[in-house]
């Protein structure tokens, strides 16, 4: 038989093949949204279809499909309640299933957390001590741990990462308390919506003064510096970010590095995309570009914070140039000419 022979067909020739009676208890019982293309099919049938060794062939397939053995699968507590209550009654099927939770319970009692969202999950390890953070992370699966660490900030993450290497297992009878607590809160906490990440908007600012003409951009910027100087830095930062130097044209960039000086980028550069590093030392001097390289090799691995804060430190003179008119990047959706 073809394999472009359609299952719609096969299905079709196999009704047309038996009793008119059991053909329609049959298409009685198929999924309803499949009927119209099964009853089309069986006004429409293909002529391949209609022969005996077709009809013996689809008999053969269903046979083997039928007799074949299949794997198995563990069943949810809804499907082992049936079984059980099925075999023994109500009554002892929802003891059996109480007893199994709570030996589930006392063996993991942690758990739930697997099946729970992991946003969720940080959302409430975020108010914990890093000592009870550590001690839930340390006794769930590491995809678990990993989600629930990729929402933590960096300096948080590792303090915790450094207190699960060093865990000591409580009683019992105090894992018990932490999950009930836990389970409680994560419950309460996936009923309701999520905190609004106050960055959003600042972001929705950034977006739209990056789209603005320079003199909108200005006065916005100016009253926000007079209502919170803070949050006038933070729509900045979204405005113009580290990344954002990779697109920077020659002129512009050699302008931005000669305000900066050869240690702090040196440091600045340690684990900068790609893009970012090369737009800006194909910018440098040989010289420069030497010295910068020796600084960079003798400060050896940093941590991020320090890096962090040294691009902050260039971004910072980005800003001034900018804002003293001597420097200005393209706008999101301008359009480049050479």
């Amino acid at each position: 038989m073809s394999s472009e022979i359609s299952g719609v067909q096969k299905v079709a020739a196999f009704l047309l093949s038996l009793d008119k009676d059991v053909s329609a208890d049959l298409l009685r019982r198929l999924d309803p949204k499949v009927i119209p293309s099964v009853a089309q099919a069986m006004t429409d049938l293909q002529p391949e279809m209609c022969t005996v060794e077709s009809v013996d062939e689809i008999y053969g397939d269903l046979a083997r499909t039928v007799y074949k053995r299949s794997g198995v699968r563990a069943q949810d507590d809804f499907e082992l309640h049936d079984i059980l209550a099925q075999s023994f009654g109500q009554k002892e099927a929802e003891r059996v299933l109480l007893e199994i939770h709570e030996r589930r319970r006392k063996n993991q009692p942690l758990g739930f957390l697997e099946t729970m969202s992991p946003e969720v999950v940080a959302r409430v390890l975020n108010s914990e001590s890093t000592a009870i953070v550590s001690l839930v992370l340390a006794h769930v699966s590491p995809a678990v741990s990993a989600a629930v660490l990729n929402t933590f900030d960096e300096e948080r993450a590792l303090d915790v990462v450094k207190r699960m290497t060093a865990v000591v297992p409580p009683s019992i009878e105090t894992m018990l308390s932490i999950a009930d607590d836990l389970q409680e809160r994560i419950r309460l906490a996936a009923s309701m919506p999520a905190p609004p990440d106050p960055g959003d908007s600042l972001r929705t600012i950034a977006d739209l003064l990056n789209f603005s003409e320079g003199e909108t951009e200005k006065v916005v910027l100016s009253g926000l510096d007079e209502f919170n100087e803070e949050m006038a830095d933070q729509v900045r930062e979204f405005m113009f970010t580290w990344t954002d130097l990779a697109s920077i044209e020659k002129r512009a960039m050699q302008k931005i590095l000669a305000s900066v000086d050869t240690k702090t980028l040196a440091i600045a550069l340690k684990g900068s995309p790609r893009d970012v590093e090369n737009n800006i030392v194909s910018n440098l001097s040989s010289r420069v570009k030497d010295i910068v390289a020796d600084e960079r090799e003798l400060a050896g691995p940093m941590p991020l914070s320090e890096v962090n804060q040294s691009r902050q430190e260039i971004m910072v003179a980005v800003r001034a140039l900018m804002e003293a008119g001597e420097f200005s990047p393209a706008k999101s959706g301008e359009e480049l000419v050479e």
